[in-house]
């Protein structure tokens, strides 16, 4: 498994870059997997909780509960610029996970 993604770097990041930070802010149980591209990640617990984090093909990051179809009915989803950069991104999809954990 890769330690870091193909375009890291202080202006770049890519989804699990984002889904690692934002998994970095839980109590160390959490774990994430790259998707394909690099464009979306799994991010998941030692309960079995799972989610996924990914971009729409509009650019919008997005969270959804690991299994369900992606709609923008059953996603958090947030319009990120790079000016607020990779903690910023991570503390939304942390907070995504944290609204949708009873839900799973």
């Amino acid at each position: 498994m890769p330690q870091n993604s193909p375009t890291t770097t202080l202006e770049q990041f890519t989804v699990w870059d984002i889904a690692r930070a934002a998994a970095a802010k839980f109590d160390g149980q959490w774990s994430t997997e790259p998707g394909p591209w690099w464009v979306s990640s799994k991010v998941e617990d030692t309960a079995g909780h799972s989610f996924t984090v990914g971009v729409d093909d509009e650019g919008i990051l997005y969270v959804c509960p690991e299994g369900y179809v992606f709609d923008r009915n059953t996603a958090f989803m947030y319009r990120l610029t790079k000016e607020g950069g990779l903690a910023m991104a991570a503390e939304a999809v942390a907070d995504a996970i944290r609204k949708l954990l009873p839900l799973t």
